[in-house]
């Protein structure tokens, strides 16, 4: 599942992507650069509550949560600024 969205950075509109990390659980969201697909950051589920939550919310919602908290904690900024990839908890 992949969801598209726009941030305001620097006065730009960017265009962003989300999308759930492979594996056979949905324990991490990667946020991307639209048009490259190049990561920008990782939000994982670590530790035990973020892992529940990750099994059994819904995939749509635990994307959206994610986008959230990486606009909220300026993890898209940074990464753009550094040039590293920005890692969270979920």
């Amino acid at each position: 599942m992949i969801q598209s969205f726009e941030q305001t950075i620097g006065g730009k509109v960017t265009q962003l992507c989300a999308s759930l990390g492979e594996g056979p659980t949905p324990h991490r969201v990667i946020i991307s650069l639209a048009d490259s697909a190049k990561t920008l950051v990782i939000l994982d589920a670590s530790g035990f509550i973020s892992t529940i939550k990750a099994e059994i919310e819904e995939p749509q919602k635990l994307i959206a949560d994610a986008i959230r908290k990486a606009e909220s904690e300026g993890l898209i900024e940074r990464a753009l600024e550094s040039g590293e990839i920005q890692e969270a908890p979920l």
